[in-house]
């Protein structure tokens, strides 16, 4: 079979779903071809979200299948109601598969639990554990292991502080996703008696709340070393707000995730490190699940990548080639 995909449409909401959907839009190909609702908590939190549809589409190309695509985001991470609406409206439209980036691992349990009952196989990303409920339990999870995505940023503070200073975290959404990518980081930069850890607000994975958060750090605290920022929207404004300061050469800051925006902002100077998932992988991880469940074949329950930690020293050329090559040619960057 060959993909016919030549057009992309915006459609209109259905008033299934609510205001805070951000965007719809369609590839059509021909009648016979599989229908994907690709659901994500918002594209404003990271190019992580956009890279797994390219690679998904571009593993799904090469592979010969003939699919159609609907995109769905909410405004933001928070919007747990209208990110069940959005799987209530795919529901309706009669998909053949979903994936299912969830705002939250909890808030996903409702929708999980409809796509379940209309028979509808999905894949939630960025979570490893397969929910307890059977009714709830998805074909697949994927996602890499955001504690030991933390411990490898822990890892590295501890490294460039020497075992001594002050490093503040910020958190993003309330939930398994932040606390875990947390929880890695004290585990290993709690080991040092020197270190002294300062546990900031949640951010909603938020960078506007990032950069007003550091800039309430900056001036309750004139002695931190080092912010810890748990997403790449947290981490780039915190890195934004130490610039504006003019104290990038004296306080390092970290992201997670290793994405498109922070390599460049390492290579700009006004962020530190982060922990790099190799992102096309999940995508292909996804197209491959998708296709293995077509052909009646069994389908593994959980996909974890390994992550490569990078910095500002980091020549991140041949890396990002490997982890970006489906996306890439797609999106340009």
């Amino acid at each position: 079979m060959t993909i016919r995909t030549t057009r992309r449409l915006a459609l209109g909401l259905a008033g299934a779903l609510c205001a805070g959907a951000l965007t719809l839009t369609a590839d059509r190909a021909e009648a016979d071809a599989i229908e994907i609702a690709y659901l994500s908590p918002s594209f404003d939190i990271s190019d992580a979200w956009e890279r797994v549809y390219h690679a998904m589409r571009g593993r799904l190309d090469e592979l010969d299948v003939e699919y159609d695509v609907i995109q769905l985001a909410v405004a933001n991470a928070t919007d747990h109601a209208g990110q069940l609406a959005q799987v209530e409206s795919v529901i309706q439209r009669g998909v053949d598969y979903v994936f299912l980036g969830a705002t939250e691992y909890e808030s996903a349990i409702p929708g999980l639990r409809k796509l379940k009952a209309a028979g509808i196989p999905t894949i939630v990303y960025n979570f490893l554990e397969p929910h307890e409920d059977e009714q709830a339990r998805a074909m697949r999870y994927i996602a890499f292991d955001h504690e030991e995505g933390g411990r490898l940023a822990g890892a590295w503070a501890a490294l460039q502080l020497n075992g001594k200073g002050k490093i503040a975290i910020l958190q993003g959404v309330p939930g398994v996703v932040s606390d875990q990518r947390m929880n890695g980081f004290r585990s290993v930069v709690e080991r040092f008696p020197d270190i002294e850890v300062i546990v900031g607000v949640h951010t909603d994975f938020d960078r506007v709340k990032a950069f007003d958060a550091t800039q309430n750090l900056l001036a309750a605290h004139d002695d931190i070393d080092l912010i810890y920022g748990v997403s790449t929207a947290v981490g780039l404004g915190a890195g934004q707000a130490v610039r504006q300061a003019g104290q990038s050469d004296e306080i390092m800051t970290m992201g997670f995730g290793g994405t498109g925006d922070e390599v460049t902002a390492m290579e700009e100077g006004w962020l530190s490190a982060s922990p790099m998932r190799c992102i096309d992988d999940s995508g292909v991880a996804v197209a491959d699940a998708f296709v293995q469940h077509m052909n009646g074949e069994d389908v593994s329950q959980v996909w974890s990548g390994p992550y490569r930690m990078i910095d500002a020293d980091t020549d991140a050329a041949a890396i990002i080639e490997e982890c970006n090559r489906y996306s890439n040619p797609s999106m340009g960057r």
